[in-house]
């Protein structure tokens, strides 16, 4: 991966657990609400919840209904353990609004994948796609979840986890900010102070990588 900056000379003063304190008076804030976990496991001899999903699949065309054989990742079933379904939006219908989390080794791509999907006119459009791993999901006030999607990097030979968070705007998931750099046993969240700087530099290296399609 294109270095932008040695990432190792930075990490001492980049990632780090951060408190602040205050001695202002409390004001009442808004509702926030939990970043909940999301793991996906794909697993053989699974089938999916209901047939809308199996629909779906036909729809886009991006699997074999026919095939039966779940070994044939070039030829890929349409299955469970290919395809993860999650809604984004708890007052739209999944045939509607959904993401659509991808097996690496689909189709001879090596990483696993995130694609975002609405209905516009009647037809299915892809409104975001990333080489990520969606790892945690927020409600908002604007129903449209948010997203925390790892990304995978390297430094220096190393594997890099990017934990980054992706809002809802202009009808599209648009990047926020790096939360958390994490490596073979280190790393941990970045501190508020360095968060836009370090967003900038990961958010650069991402796209210039083509994490985002």
């Amino acid at each position: 991966m294109q270095k932008l900056i040695s990432f190792f000379s930075i990490l001492v003063f980049i990632v780090a657990c951060e408190s602040e304190h205050t001695d202002a008076p409390k004001k009442t804030q808004e509702v926030v609400y939990p970043m909940l976990d999301v793991e996906t496991l794909f697993e053989k001899n699974q089938q999916f919840s209901n047939h809308t999903m199996i629909d779906l699949l036909k729809e886009l065309k991006i699997c074999n209904m026919a095939q039966k054989d779940e070994n044939d990742f070039m030829n890929p079933a349409c299955s469970p353990f290919y395809f993860k379904f999650f809604i984004f939006n708890d007052q739209l219908p999944l045939e509607n609004s959904f993401l659509l989390q991808i097996k690496s080794k689909t189709n001879g791509f090596p990483l696993r994948r995130l694609l975002v999907f609405q209905r516009e006119r009647g037809e299915l459009v892809k409104v975001n796609g990333f080489v990520a791993n969606l790892i945690g999901v927020q409600q908002t006030k604007n129903n449209y979840y948010d997203l925390l999607l790892r990304f995978n990097g390297k430094e220096e030979g190393e594997t890099i986890f990017y934990n980054c968070v992706f809002k809802w705007k202009n009808k599209k998931y648009e990047f926020e900010y790096v939360r958390d750099i994490e490596g073979d046993n280190w790393g941990g969240p970045v501190k508020l102070k360095d968060r836009d700087s370090v967003s900038k530099l990961i958010y650069q290296e991402l796209n210039d990588n083509k994490m985002f399609f």
